[in-house]
């Protein structure tokens, strides 16, 4: 029998339910949702598009493409159920007059299901929509706060700089409460993201050391070997400095770096995450050339929908310091890049060597630094690293690793981001999702980077596909540190 969410009981509502984001991740998440008998039993989906189907052709394609991006082979019975919640309206998204109809369906619905009012809706369609969709359901009464809680989730981009990211909150907010806005950043929900807070609070050996006097340096990575793919309109637009810098790697360092509340309320953490992001020192204009590193991979202009002469960056590092008493004088280094190598994702806090010369009184050995590693991706996991005594003799010193494999230990039960998402939004939890004020934060630090990067195109260095991205180390000092590390293990 499925689990009777109570205040969760909702009928969702998804603008731009035939594209790939659907397809790919909402699908998917709401059929293990289905599996797990999580859904709350008054839960229905409207799925709002353009395409000209009805409800039946269109689940026949949706679950077509779901399979197809997910590998995965739906069961006849599970998908049955969850196809019983599905119901399909055409919906040209600029017609106002058409979301009459629209209001009729969830009405019906609302009375059918006794799903009590709620409505949730889901913008899974492209940024220049977001406000007129919006407009249009206010203007047709779709908003009904008096039956039920009404809220919105939101996929990035969030704008393209500060200015735009404003004048679109100004739209949202014109009908919905900033309670009622769910901004969505999947790197929030990732298993070890949110274990990090986990490993700050519960145990006595980090926090007390997560500070200036212990670490030398932090490294946060985000490297994808795949290039843009089909995303190139987008990207070239946007680069690896939008994409990825102003959310996901912003949002790392700011959970990393803050000071941990007493309470893990979602309102504490927004707050103390705020404070980290409006800490970020600018780059110095005179001191980008050695603090920021910028890439292209080879064949970037090859890509379909790229520009033939695009200076858009495929690849950044940066070194950054934070305007903040526990981290005076320690460097953040940010790395992220397409094409690399290899897939992974972490955070890497480096330790400085023992006060003393303890190294070169024993042996002529010299000592390797501690450093704890939040492996995000491929793999989840920590690893801390040591010294120790190796094995047999009287003074040599071997490196070990303590190591905890998140992957070993939850298998496959390890919930997908979308699946958690979806699941707080009906709870109305925002612990992970972004507040406005974190979100125009990041975007006043990235744009002073944005705007030097299109003044000095030359600034963007080519790089072979499957590399480590253009040279950086020697610009940015010891951020190759993990990179040489995960060699010698």
């Amino acid at each position: 029998m499925a689990w009777d969410g109570g205040e969760m009981n909702c009928l969702m509502v998804i603008f731009g339910a035939t594209g790939d984001l659907t397809s790919r991740k909402l699908v998917p998440a709401l059929y293990h949702l289905e599996v797990k008998e999580l859904l709350p039993e008054a839960f229905g989906v409207v799925a709002v598009a353009r395409k000209a189907y009805s409800t039946d052709q269109y689940l026949t394609h949706i679950r077509q493409k779901s399979e197809e991006h997910t590998h995965e082979i739906f069961e006849d019975a599970i998908w049955s159920k969850l196809a019983n919640r599905f119901h399909y309206q055409p919906l040209e998204f600029d017609q106002e007059d058409q979301y009459g109809s629209l209001k009729k369906k969830l009405d019906t619905l609302e009375k059918k299901l006794e799903s009590e009012g709620n409505r949730l809706f889901y913008m899974a369609v492209s940024p220049e929509y977001f406000g007129t969709i919006v407009q249009h359901l206010e203007n047709q009464s779709l908003i009904d706060r008096k039956h039920g809680w009404q809220r919105m989730m939101i996929e990035k981009p969030f704008g393209r700089d500060a200015a735009s990211a404003r004048e679109l909150n100004q739209t949202l907010r014109k009908v919905f409460e900033e309670e009622e806005l769910f901004r969505i950043d999947h790197y929030l929900v990732k298993e070890m993201v949110q274990n990090l807070m986990t490993i700050r609070a519960a145990n006595q050996i980090f926090e007390p050391t997560w500070n200036k006097d212990h670490i030398d340096h932090v490294q946060i990575v985000s490297a994808e070997m795949e290039g843009v793919g089909t995303r190139g309109a987008y990207y070239d637009q946007a680069g690896a400095l939008r994409d990825m810098l102003q959310n996901h790697m912003l949002q790392m360092l700011a959970l990393t770096a803050m000071e941990m509340p007493n309470f893990l309320t979602a309102e504490k953490l927004r707050a103390e995450k705020v404070r980290i992001l409006r800490s970020l020192i600018p780059l110095a204009p005179e001191t980008m050339e050695n603090r920021l590193v910028l890439g292209q991979y080879e064949g970037y202009h090859n890509e379909p929908k790229v520009a033939p002469e695009s200076t858009t960056e495929t690849f950044a590092a940066l070194k950054v310091f934070l305007d903040h008493p526990r981290w005076e004088g320690v460097p953040f280094f940010l790395i992220t890049g397409k094409a690399l190598a290899e897939k992974t994702a972490g955070i890497m806090i480096q330790y400085k060597l023992p006060m003393g010369s303890w190294s070169l009184r024993q042996t002529q050995q010299q000592l390797a630094p501690n450093r704890l590693i939040i492996q995000i991706q491929p793999q989840e996991g920590v690893v801390l690293t040591f010294n120790s005594k190796e094995p047999g003799t009287m003074d040599q010193l071997m490196t070990v690793n303590m190591d905890f494999c998140q992957n070993c230990l939850a298998g496959t039960n390890t919930p997908e981001a979308y699946e958690k998402l979806l699941l707080d939004a009906m709870k109305g939890d925002q612990s992970s999702f972004t507040h406005w004020d974190e979100v125009e934060a990041s975007w006043i630090w990235i744009d002073h980077l944005t705007s030097w990067a299109a003044a000095h195109p030359e600034a963007v260095k080519s790089y072979p596909k499957g590399s480590q991205g253009p040279v950086y180390e020697e610009r940015l000092k010891h951020a190759s540190a993990w990179e040489e590390k995960e060699e010698n293990q």
